[in-house]
């Protein structure tokens, strides 16, 4: 039986998440994000949205979000 992720565990996050514009129909693109202690889940989410909105509204000004995989890429060493 799998074990529930010590959040607390992971060094880095990575996302990988599908957006469109009118120049990039079926965008992709990868983001990383480092872990933070105690960080709960929602503000995980709210802060890696922040970046990748951030990010995409500078390279596209205007783009539509289609989905996401949020995972642990890098995990601290105990």
């Amino acid at each position: 039986m799998k074990q529930p992720l010590d959040l607390n565990k992971v060094a880095v996050w990575q996302l990988t998440f599908r957006f469109s514009t009118v120049a990039v129909p079926d965008g992709q693109g990868i983001h990383f994000v480092r872990g933070l202690e105690n960080e709960p889940t929602r503000q995980l989410y709210d802060r890696i949205f922040d970046e990748v909105d951030a990010e995409l509204r500078t390279e596209y000004s205007d783009y539509r979000f289609e989905g996401c995989d949020i995972r642990p890429a890098i995990m601290k060493e105990d």
